[in-house]
């Protein structure tokens, strides 16, 4: 049972976060922000559902309490689609949440679990604003709960992915290089699939490098996070490459078709997220080491020819 020493303690801290947010996060306008706000919190409880044995079941109660609080029910797919945020945006803002959570979970008494109730407590008191003006509770409630399916979503398939290429091919004689190459030009090729049949911005290409980018930071990669001007390797005409996508692109799309995402577009962002990971494991722990700058080109070279190979197919 809390006590009122307890509860003083997680409204503290709710509030150092509502702060360290309107710093932090900037938007083009009032709308935008809140959406970032939401991905935020939804970052927050998707951290303190990782560790749960059925971390589905923790998210159904806790959102049919934030429901019942709200007195709403997320709205149809359908009817939020138009004001989803790219999946390059919720995995962005989500793993802002994570962060926050993890820091925040080492000052307080119940670690997780409290960091649970103060983003259940940030929700619910943002939720007045999304009645000012569209999109809506309805909806916004919507976005929240896809952004937490997300956030899991590309955090199992980073870790998925990563198993799959140190057990399954490293082992198996496949180098880490050639691990990372092939894996990025399988987020290439997801990529050129939401260009054929998505309206992806200029900025869409852009945002998977910061994706892998930001992933690999998260876990120690060293030098530039920005990977946007790195040059490609040498190996612009990588002979391989048709058999690194038969190989690794079948256990990716399975993935997928198990849990559900459609989204080639997020499953671009997905397997980006994994490839960040693996150029942290390749630098940073004893698996083959390889320079960081060398990483990085070989993720950045796999992923413009695996995007090219892909859209040769699809034209």
């Amino acid at each position: 049972m809390s006590t009122p020493d307890s509860q003083e303690q997680l409204k503290e801290e709710a509030k150092s976060i509502r702060l360290k947010l309107d710093k932090l996060l900037r938007a083009d306008d009032k709308k935008a922000l809140m959406m970032r706000l939401v991905c935020v919190y939804a970052g927050m409880i998707t951290e303190t559902l990782i560790d749960y044995e059925e971390p589905d079941v923790v998210m159904e109660q806790a959102f049919h309490r934030i429901a019942d609080l709200l007195q709403t029910e997320p709205a149809e797919d359908d009817a939020a689609e138009d004001f989803m945020p790219l999946a390059s945006d919720i995995d962005r803002d989500t793993e802002i949440g994570r962060q926050l959570a993890q820091i925040t979970a080492t000052r307080l008494p119940k670690e997780l679990d409290d960091v649970h109730e103060i983003a259940i407590a940030l929700v619910l008191d943002t939720a007045s604003a999304w009645d000012e003006d569209k999109p809506g509770r309805d909806i916004m409630l919507r976005i929240l709960a896809e952004a937490v399916v997300a956030s899991l979503t590309y955090e199992m398939a980073a870790q998925d992915f990563c198993d799959f290429l140190i057990e399954d091919l490293v082992t198996e004689g496949f180098s880490p290089g050639e691990a990372i190459f092939g894996l990025s030009a399988v987020a290439g090729s997801y990529f050129a699939e939401a260009s054929y049949t998505d309206a992806l911005d200029d900025k869409a290409e852009e945002s998977l490098w910061q994706v892998m980018a930001r992933e690999a930071v998260l876990h120690g990669t060293p030098g530039t996070k920005n990977w946007q001007p790195l040059a490609a390797s040498n190996d612009t005409e990588n002979i391989r490459l048709r058999a690194y996508m038969e190989t690794m692109r079948p256990e990716t799309d399975k993935f997928f078709e198990m849990i559900g995402l459609e989204d080639s577009f997020g499953q671009a962002v997905a397997v980006a997220k994994a490839v960040g990971r693996m150029v942290a494991v390749v630098t940073v722990e004893d698996i083959g080491q390889i320079h960081p700058s060398i990483a990085k080109s070989l993720a950045k070279t796999g992923m413009i020819l695996g995007s090219r190979y892909r859209a040769d197919i699809v034209h």
